[in-house]
């Protein structure tokens, strides 16, 4: 089965409220769905969700990587030879991750289509049907981050993680407000998106295992891997790289440094395939894995739960809260997790359905 064509969709969906963390704020989702139409008419979905505070790409950007440079490494092509398809892109243009990953997850979709098979059984089986979700608190003041951690405690939600890295003193009173009005029973992780520097992380984070910390996620920015690396070697709780972890390559290096013990994978930044080389030198190295968010709607979201219900190595909460984090979604149904958890979809391919009226509402 062939592509005929590819054709990006620019959307824009307004989050339910604005989503801040220690780089800037998104309320928006800016987002580029992908098409592969094949020769039997049939369609492959994919997303790029390039969120510019924590991104080189952005929504723009890339649709015009696709449709200038992507497209003429996939129209034509079969889509099982993504292996080829891949590295053409690479050769033809360097970089541009999100652009890439959007395309290649839109054959993924095609091709479990194209074999009536959910995409999870091509990409490893099913490890688990049902991946457990951390929900993820934007900056705020402490009261309102405080009930929004109460509230989502009580719909079920065991897991929560806690932006960080502007300020230190609030940072300590924020996680000390939520430990106290949340529990011990409940775990909870960090992520500074790289706003602080080492010395600053190693001195506030040394304060902050008090509350007891599940992980602490990308303490400083992600070029600073020698930093990391101190860090991970004088705190207890177990640090996770995120930005820093941009490729295959990125692993090895954090891997031979010694910067982190689990790694945040984004397939959305990724792509499947390269996600699962991340994944299998995680556990070659003896690290675990979660797997992140960048407000994906439903078809990223669908996504990231193949992968990690498909991967053994993903042992901590996954973040899949996009489709909770914005007002409308643009697949058919709801998709989204409950009561801490998301259940794989069991359609075929990506195993859900683009809503043409909400495609034509957010197009750009």
């Amino acid at each position: 089965m062939r592509v005929r064509k590819i054709e990006c969709i620019a959307i824009n969906v307004p989050l339910r409220k604005p989503y801040a963390i220690s780089t800037g704020q998104v309320e928006y989702l800016e987002h580029v769905i992908v098409l592969s139409h094949l020769e039997d008419g049939s369609l492959g979905v994919g997303e790029a969700a390039p969120a510019t505070v924590v991104s080189d790409e952005f929504a723009a950007d890339v649709k015009l990587t696709v449709e200038n440079f992507l497209a003429k490494c996939v129209e034509g092509q079969s889509i099982f030879d993504l292996e080829r398809i891949s590295s053409d892109m690479n050769r033809l243009i360097p970089g541009h991750t999100h652009a890439k990953s959007a395309v290649e997850l839109s054959l993924w979709d095609a091709i479990g289509k194209t074999l009536e098979t959910p995409l999870c059984d091509l990409i490893g089986g099913t490890v688990k049907s049902e991946v457990p979700v951390a929900w993820a608190l934007g900056m705020g003041t402490e009261e309102g981050m405080v009930r929004e951690a109460e509230e989502y405690v009580a719909r079920g939600f065991k897991n929560l993680k806690v932006k960080i890295g502007t300020d230190s003193n609030k940072d300590l009173s924020n996680v000390s407000a939520i430990r106290r009005a949340v529990g011990p029973s409940v775990s909870i992780r960090v992520d500074a998106n790289g706003g602080y520097t080492a010395d600053q992380a190693i001195k506030t984070l040394r304060r902050m295992e008090e509350y007891d910390l599940e992980l602490i996620e990308q303490p400083v920015p992600r070029w600073d891997v020698e930093g990391l690396a101190r860090i991970s070697k004088v705190l207890d709780t177990p640090v996770m790289a995120d930005e820093s972890l941009g490729s295959p390559e990125d692993a090895m290096r954090l891997v031979r440094c010694e910067a982190a013990d689990v790694f945040n994978i984004k397939v959305a930044k990724l792509g499947i395939r390269a996600s699962k080389k991340i994944a299998a030198i995680a556990e070659s190295a003896g690290l675990t894995c979660s797997v992140g968010s960048m407000i994906e709607s439903g078809v990223g979201t669908a996504a990231g739960a193949h992968f990690s219900a498909s991967t053994s190595v993903v042992r901590y909460s996954t973040e899949l809260v996009g489709t909770l984090l914005i007002t409308d979604d643009i697949v058919k149904g709801s998709y989204r997790a409950e009561a801490g958890k998301i259940a794989v979809p069991r359609g075929n391919g990506l195993g859900d359905e683009l809503s043409e009226e909400k495609l034509r509402k957010y197009r750009v």
